[in-house]
C-alpha cells in the first residue's frame, strides 16, 4: 500500500480483542514512532507501554484523579460515570503513553518537541495499520494533567501527548469520507 493511501485509509478502530500483542511487535511500532523530524536532535520521545494489570492501575488512577474535582463523587450518576472511566483502559490490551521530554538544550523549544512526538503518534497509528492492528489516539483533560505525567513515571516537565490504544481488530473500522485540503489551504504566490 502506498504511504498516501495508508494515510487516507487510516481510521480509529475502537473494537478490539483482548488478545495481547507480542512485545516484539510493540518494539517494531515504537521504532517506527521515533522516525520523525526533530529540531536540534533533542530526541524528545518518551513512551510507557501499559499492559496487563497496568491497565487496571491506570483506570484506578483515572478514577482517583476525576474524583478529586467532583462535588458529589458518591452520587449514583457519578458512581456509574466513574465505573465507566475505570474500564476505559481495558478496551485494548496495550496502551502506549506518548510524551515529550523537556529538552535540556537551551535553544530548544518545547513546542517543537511536542510536535515531533505528535508526529510519532501518527507513525504509531500508521504502523498499526501495516501490522493489522486497530489503534485509537486519545487525549483530553487527564492527558494534560501533571498528575498523569507523574503517575506514568515520566520525568518532570514532560508533556503527555496522548494515550494510544492498540489491539487486534474484532471488526474493521468503517471507512471515513475525508475532506480534501482545499477548504483549509491558501496559496501565497507571485
Amino acid at each position: 500500500m502506498s504511504v498516501i493511501k495508508a494515510i487516507k485509509n487510516r481510521n480509529s478502530g475502537a473494537i478490539m480483542a483482548d488478545e495481547d500483542i507480542d512485545p516484539d511487535i510493540i518494539r517494531q511500532i515504537l521504532d517506527a514512532a521515533v522516525c520523525t523530524p526533530v529540531h536540534l536532535r533533542t530526541n524528545p520521545w518518551r513512551f510507557v507501554v501499559i499492559r496487563g494489570r497496568g491497565r487496571h492501575r491506570l483506570g484506578d488512577f483515572m478514577v482517583r484523579r476525576l474524583t478529586r474535582d467532583m462535588a458529589e463523587p458518591d452520587s449514583p450518576k457519578n458512581i456509574r460515570y466513574l465505573e465507566k472511566i475505570r474500564k476505559k483502559p481495558l478496551r485494548a490490551p496495550v496502551i502506549i503513553a506518548a510524551a515529550a521530554a523537556k529538552p535540556d538544550i537551551p535553544q530548544a523549544i518545547m513546542r517543537e518537541d511536542v510536535a515531533s512526538v505528535a508526529a510519532a503518534c501518527q507513525n504509531i497509528l500508521l504502523a498499526a495499520v501495516e501490522l493489522n492492528l486497530n489503534a485509537i489516539w486519545c487525549t483530553g483533560d487527564i492527558s494534560y494533567d501533571p498528575a498523569t505525567v507523574e503517575f506514568l513515571g515520566f520525568e518532570a516537565a514532560t508533556e503527555l501527548v496522548g494515550l494510544i490504544y492498540l489491539g487486534h481488530p474484532l471488526t474493521e473500522p468503517s471507512a471515513k469520507i475525508r475532506p480534501t485540503a482545499e477548504a483549509f489551504t491558501r496559496w501565497l504566490e507571485d
